[in-house]
């Protein structure tokens, strides 16, 4: 039996991936100025967005499952939200019939990531550098946490005004663990719940 959110997405036939929205919070590292935040946060955007994007399609279409819409290239998103004078981060704040009818698609993906720093990635290295220390005195494997980053994210399927799925993940992130890593398993996540897959 169908799901409330398969039963309100069984019409739609093409959606787009929106830029997804990034917040940082907690404690700035030093030397690193506001407009820095803004770039960092306009990069890891577009990258989160590729993920997501890359990530429907491939969890869409396997063995098991298929896709039941199309969906627009993130490039061609990005392009058309360019030439509509809606940069990244004004795309955050429009409304989802604003953005689905410029870009012509019945329904958007909004996916948003807050990260909560406790520590400049300096004092992250310190700590890892610390534990092989300590390690090579004692002559023994040690355990020292070295957490950088809580994150927090959301995924919404949204059209008319109305919500029609969403899904939540929650990720903690050392200094080990490569950013794209990270990105892949929170976006794999999402891709592998979205309501647009068929059993075959």
């Amino acid at each position: 039996m169908p799901s409330i959110a398969e039963e309100k997405t069984a019409g739609h036939k093409i959606i787009a991936v929106l830029p997804v929205e990034m917040i940082f919070t907690g404690t700035r590292p030093k030397n690193v100025t506001e407009e820095d935040i803004i770039k960092i946060e306009e990069t890891e955007s577009k990258t989160f967005q590729q993920f997501l994007h890359d990530n429907i399609l491939r969890n869409g279409n396997t063995d098991r499952y298929m896709l039941m819409v199309s969906v627009q290239n993130y490039i061609n998103t990005i392009a058309m939200l360019s030439e509509h004078k809606i940069s990244i981060r004004d795309s955050w704040y429009k409304t989802d019939e604003e953005l689905a009818s410029l870009l012509n698609v019945d329904a958007v993906v909004r996916m948003k990531v807050q990260k909560k720093r406790y520590m400049s990635d300096a004092a992250s290295m310190g700590i890892d550098y610390g534990r092989q220390v300590i390690g090579v005195v004692l002559n023994k494997n040690v355990y020292v946490p070295n957490k950088t980053n809580d994150i927090l994210a959301s995924c919404s399927i949204i059209s008319k005004g109305e919500t029609l799925w969403n899904d939540n993940y929650r990720s903690a992130s050392d200094w080990d663990t490569q950013p794209e890593n990270v990105i892949n398993n929170i976006t794999r996540n999402f891709a592998s719940h979205i309501p647009y897959r068929k059993r075959r």
